[in-house]
């Protein structure tokens, strides 16, 4: 529509001018008529540019001229002269908000359209409130950003004449060299930016730039060797990437001060996404680990959020890793189509603007040297340049809408103190795994602290014994003693006087203390995040002995991160947010096991994040996301989500809308006492009512099985004290060993063979829509099989749970794995 539009005004525009020539007895040589147009377009264009600019105080062009030059029309800035390429698909632009950073164009030198030289003096503000500010300061990447104005200077001379819309923007080659402190807020940055001609390679057309940055006459930056061009689709889709030569590949060795010693001692690691929003809302613990507890920091300085979240997953973190055998750290950032990054640069040609990937590797370095000790007060300490390094850029592809992963491999060569510490590296950046640019020589300092400092930190880190709250006494209080002897005299009335929803107690109980929290107590918020450790008894435990497996059964690997959830629900002062009394109940959730858990294994760890928290109409909702891991890394993961209340909004429960028993046919027998098969206590079935390998919704199997409910069944009495109900875990729990049935029938199950469940990289989800109580009569499942995979013994069904014939629980894609006699490792 706007090429249309476009279109139509230069054909009425054309005409109007042929019958002013026509009514004038003028008829001018083409060539002659097109060099008088352009002289007279551009002298027009500065004059009334510089008329105004005398009325508004030297500003040649305002804020909003630059922003029409960067979403509108080119002609409404520059003159009817350019008016034709506003017609063309893509065009010079700048970026649009919020990566537009010049706030006004004070003069404009050179002949327009003439494809020679120029000049162009900009302005950028670094408001105080500025959406980017980084510990007070415009980051690295975005202040050599801020020097953009470049794009509008080659319009000015005439780029896009050549590039015809076919060929777009791009920048090859740069040095930054930084002389001084970053702007803070306040400040005013002065660009005085130059192109120094263009020149041709076949058909493309690139030129020559470069520009200095200061702030009130002193010098903040210096761009040289700066190389861009206009390419054309097919010479990006042509584009090598980085290409390394053997000398860039060659090892070489590092630099550290001869009595270099990290703070914190580390060996080769990753982060996961949990880990780095934990490191993000300053969470040191649950991000790095227990090394990090006791740091005399109220707030530590780490990494921005919101729009400047730049790492979502550190791959790899090696001290002795890298070319230079002192350090490599790898990160990941997912891209998606519309990311606001894409979506304003440019808005006719969506690529992720290299100075932005540029602060993606700066933020991984920072990850790394934070992960080694080198940390800081929030407010004291910022992330800055190292003054005279010079930065060389090379950029040799892009990131666009279509890329699916932006990964940054951080090379550190350097790290020292001057005095304050600071590190360089070189860096590698890659479009879904293709080698995009290259980096040397980036720098970075941690401004407002030194070495004494960092020392002084980290011997004064106390190995202080935890609150109350993070103990087992505490866990303990919140389950079944007063939970004003956990978090303190606020909840007093909880005591005798009101109910509070509870922790499940021993034996039903999986938290054995809290080793990180990032808020204070009592404050219900979203962001919250802990750290919740579970140290797993040896194989003489009672879900061991009677659950007929060689692992740690679903149910109790599940509750170990429910009830990290749980505790963090507690810890949040949820029963005050209420005047009426509130009851806890998990209401649904989605997630994966990656590796079975066997008995002694040693300590789980469970990261929490709480990610929403609402209320209304009486009730509460709390989102949270779960990562547990042991020593070799994640086990389980996840999301789900909690709710809080009345006893006559729980009462009022219909169950699962629209679902019912499908009452199949088959088969009826007892549940299965082989040694496979649970037994005891850990039994949650007792018969079996149907079971046909070939009924089903799918036809690939349907079972159906069921159990008397025992009001004075063990769990009742541990879920949850002045609250009985069956524990949604062990619905599934009941709903799992259906699907062994169906699993032993399929697959036939050996002396030695186990199950697993949920089978190890199979998705699950789970709704819960009602309780079982102990009034219930009889609680009855049924799974309808979806898959059968022979070779790797997996059967995946969908199943429902109901209590007296009404279906409350719905389990999507639960699975069962066969193993054979040999521990399943992964």
């Amino acid at each position: 529509l706007r090429f249309s539009d476009n279109t139509t005004r230069l054909v009425v525009g054309g005409l109007r001018l042929q019958h002013e020539l026509l009514a004038g007895g003028v008829v001018a040589a083409p060539d002659a008529a097109m060099a008088v147009a352009e002289s007279a377009a551009g002298d027009a264009a500065v004059e009334s540019a510089a008329e105004s600019a005398q009325e508004t105080g030297g500003v040649l062009f305002d804020r909003a001229a630059c922003l029409e030059f960067a979403t509108g029309r080119i002609a409404a800035v520059l003159g009817p002269r350019w008016a034709e390429i506003d017609a063309y698909p893509a065009r010079v632009r700048l970026p649009d908000e919020p990566y537009m950073f010049v706030d006004r164009i004070l003069s404009l030198e050179g002949e327009p359209l003439s494809m020679t030289c120029g000049r162009i003096v900009t302005e950028h503000d670094v408001r105080a409130d500025h959406w980017y500010l980084d510990h007070g300061c415009i980051p690295t990447g975005l202040c050599i950003e801020a020097g953009q104005a470049d794009l509008f200077l080659s319009a000015w001379l005439g780029a896009d004449f050549h590039a015809q819309g076919a060929a777009c923007y791009r920048l090859l080659d740069a040095s930054v060299t930084f002389h001084g402190p970053l702007p803070r807020g306040g400040d005013t940055i002065h660009f005085d930016i130059h192109i120094d001609g263009f020149f041709r390679q076949g058909d493309t057309y690139l030129f020559r730039f470069r520009f200095d940055g200061s702030v009130d006459g002193r010098p903040v930056l210096s761009m040289r060797d700066g190389c861009a061009g206009f390419f054309t689709q097919a010479e990006l889709d042509a584009g090598q990437g980085i290409v390394l030569t053997e000398r860039d590949r060659a090892p070489q060795p590092g630099k550290l001060p001869a009595d270099w010693a990290p703070p914190a001692a580390v060996a080769r690691t990753s982060l996961d996404e949990a880990q780095c929003d934990a490191l993000r809302a300053g969470d040191l613990v649950a991000a790095f680990g227990d090394d990090f507890t006791g740091l005399p920091l109220s707030r530590v300085a780490t990494l921005p959020g919101g729009l400047m979240n730049l790492v979502h997953r550190v791959t790899d973190l090696d001290p002795r890793g890298g070319r230079y055998g002192i350090g490599l750290v790898r990160t990941e950032i997912d891209v998606h189509p519309g990311d606001w990054f894409l979506a304003c640069h440019f808005v006719d040609d969506m690529v992720m603007p290299g100075t932005l990937m540029y602060e993606c590797s700066l933020h991984a370095l920072r990850i790394f040297l934070m992960r080694l000790g080198l940390l800081g007060e929030d407010g004291q300490v910022a992330y800055e340049p190292v003054p005279g390094v010079i930065s060389r850029l090379r950029c040799r592809g892009q990131i666009l809408e279509t890329t699916r992963v932006s990964a940054y491999e951080v090379h550190v060569k350097e790290i020292g103190f001057g005095p304050e510490p600071y590190a360089l590296a070189d860096c590698l950046m890659y479009a879904d795994g293709r080698r995009v640019v290259h980096m040397h020589d980036m720098s970075v300092r941690m401004t407002g602290t030194d070495r004494a400092a960092i020392e002084a930190l980290w011997a004064g880190r106390r190995d202080a014994a935890p609150y109350r709250f993070q103990t087992r006494e505490g866990i303990l209080a919140l389950a079944d003693g007063d939970p004003s002897d956990a978090l303190g005299p606020r909840l007093a009335p909880f005591d005798r006087e009101r109910f509070i929803a509870r922790l499940p107690r021993p034996p039903y109980s999986f938290l054995d203390r809290v080793a990180s929290v990032s808020l204070p107590p009592l404050e219900m918020a979203q962001g919250l995040t802990a750290v919740a450790a579970w140290d797993v008894p040896d194989a003489d435990a009672c879900f061991t002995t009677e659950s007929g497996g060689r692992h740690v059964p679903f149910a109790v690997l599940q509750e170990a991160a429910l009830q990290a959830c749980g505790w963090c629900s507690a810890y949040m002062g949820s029963a005050l947010g209420s005047d009426v009394d509130l009851h806890f109940r998990n209401l649904g959730g989605k997630a994966t096991l990656h590796r079975a858990v066997e008995p002694g294994c040693g300590t789980l760890r469970t990261h929490v994040r709480c990610t929403d928290v609402s209320a209304s109409a009486g009730m509460i909702l709390q989102h949270y996301a779960f990562t547990v891991r042991d020593a070799d890394g994640v086990v389980y993961d996840g999301t789900t989500y909690f709710g809080f209340f009345s006893a006559a909004a729980l009462a009022d429960q219909v169950g699962v809308a629209g679902a019912a028993l499908s009452g199949g046919d088959g088969e009826a027998f007892e549940l299965p006492g082989t040694a496979a098969f649970p037994r005891g206590r850990w039994r949650m079935l007792h018969d079996v009512e149907a079971l046909d390998s070939r009924g089903g919704a799918h036809g690939l199997g349907y079972v159906r099985a069921g159990i008397d409910v025992d009001p004075e069944a063990w769990f009742f009495r541990a879920h949850f004290k002045g609250d009985a109900v069956w524990p949604g875990s062990l619905g599934l729990e009941a709903i799992i060993q259906a699907l062994e049935v169906a699993a032993a029938d399929a697959f036939g199950v050996g002396e030695g063979d186990a199950f697993v469940a949920t089978a190890p990289g199979v998705p699950h989800e789970w709704q819960y829509r009602g309780q079982v109580l102990p009034t219930a009569r009889r609680v009855t499942v049924e799974a309808h099989v979806t898959a059968v995979d022979h070779e790797a013994r997996v059967l995946t069904a969908d199943a429902q749970l109901a209590a007296d014939g009404k279906v409350i629980y719905v389990a999507k894609a639960f699975s069962v794995q066969v193993s054979c006699a040999q521990p399943v490792g992964a």
